[in-house]
């Protein structure tokens, strides 16, 4: 019996099926997301189903569907149900392609890094790091001695966030002096200027999170 070869034409239909069935795999996962996310809220402001479906003009047996994930909203009633659960549309959406990934670093297990322009007298531990997302954060421990030199000369991109643990310095952010105490935090673009000028009380540790886009 002789087999003949798949043609040009049959190959072509089988990739768009399986686009096609990606896409509808997609579209119900999207659905289904939408739906818990829709029920999550419902619930937690304690209103019934009944309610939310005459709130937002809907039967209740597609209320159900929707948040069964068996019926794909339109852009008119995610508007609805977002005006009625009190949420931007957005939020409808944020349980769909969450990422899972997470890092967890007891104490006292940071990584001790040098960082590029460190000097003598700085200790950064590295106290965690996610591998996905455009968006990523650089959390430090950061201990500055007595030996340390005074450093206002870090410059970088993203928005950094310190928060003081212990001792006491006067911290440079651009041209602007400012003295920090336990308890204090600052936030502020880290493409300007910054870093410590001197040390009122030794040592100083500090938290600090650089907030940036993956290159």
């Amino acid at each position: 019996m002789m087999i003949r070869p798949k043609t040009d034409d049959a190959n072509e239909d089988d990739a768009q099926s399986s686009v096609a069935s990606a896409k509808a795999k997609e579209t119900d996962a999207l659905a289904l997301a939408v739906g818990k996310e829709i029920r999550s809220l419902r619930l937690s402001l304690n209103l019934a189903a009944n309610a939310l479906a005459e709130a937002a003009g809907l039967s209740n047996g597609m209320l159900s569907k929707i948040e069964s994930g068996q019926s794909t909203p339109s852009f008119a009633t995610l508007l609805a149900l977002s005006s009625v659960l009190k949420v931007p549309v957005a939020r409808l959406f944020a349980s769909h392609n969450t990422h899972a990934d997470y890092s967890l670093v007891r104490a006292g297990k940071g990584i001790d890094v040098q960082r590029r322009g460190s000097k003598t007298g700085f200790n950064y531990q590295l106290l965690g790091h996610l591998l996905s997302g455009e968006k990523y954060a650089e959390p430090y421990l950061v201990t500055i001695s007595d030996t340390a030199s005074p450093s206002p000369g870090f410059q970088h991109t993203g928005l950094e966030f310190m928060y003081i643990l212990e001792g006491s310095m006067i911290y440079r952010y651009a041209d602007t002096l400012v003295e920090l105490h336990p308890g204090d935090t600052m936030v502020f673009d880290a493409n300007s200027i910054h870093g410590h000028e001197r040390l009122l009380t030794s040592p100083v540790r500090h938290l600090s999170v650089v907030f940036n886009l993956r290159a």
